[in-house]
């Protein structure tokens, strides 16, 4: 066997190899690498757009956290204002009531007090008519005695 022959028969095979592999096999491989490499792209691509969401989705999040702890303070702050007036207010509705109750109530006692000095005054009037009239008749009484006495004396 000659070697000419040979690489010359190994030629003609590799380029009918070649021309199968080439016919055949390179462009659904091709096509499939491509293909491949385009879904590899596109998954780092949106695994990097679902980072950036998430980034700012973060950012997002603790911007409206921010914002809900001032609106909560500023909740706080004027419920506790609220609350002081609502405070102050009901004291001085208290004083006021209280004050009306002790006028009232002073009234009410110095009617009581006038009513009974009119009572007192009622009864010492009546005793004192009755300290008349008893003085009135102790006193006709002992006329009565006196003329009696003298009647007596100048009859013996």
């Amino acid at each position: 066997m000659n070697v000419t022959a040979t690489l010359f028969g190994q030629m003609i095979t590799f380029i009918v190899f070649v021309w199968f592999i080439k016919a055949y096999l390179w462009e659904p491989l091709t096509d499939a690498m491509e293909s491949r490499t385009k879904k590899i792209s596109d998954g780092l691509a949106a695994a990097e757009q679902g980072q950036k969401k998430i980034e700012q989705a973060t950012i997002e999040f603790s911007t409206r956290i921010d914002q809900a702890k001032t609106k909560a303070s500023a909740i706080i702050t004027d419920a506790e204002s609220k609350s002081k007036t609502i405070v102050e207010e009901a004291r001085v509705s208290a004083r006021e009531e209280a004050q009306k109750i002790a006028k009232t109530s002073a009234q009410q006692l110095e009617q009581e007090v006038n009513a009974a000095r009119e009572k007192l005054k009622l009864l010492l009037l009546m005793q004192n008519l009755n300290l008349k009239q008893l003085w009135k008749k102790q006193g006709y009484q002992r006329e009565k005695r006196h003329k009696r006495l003298q009647r007596h004396q100048l009859n013996n």
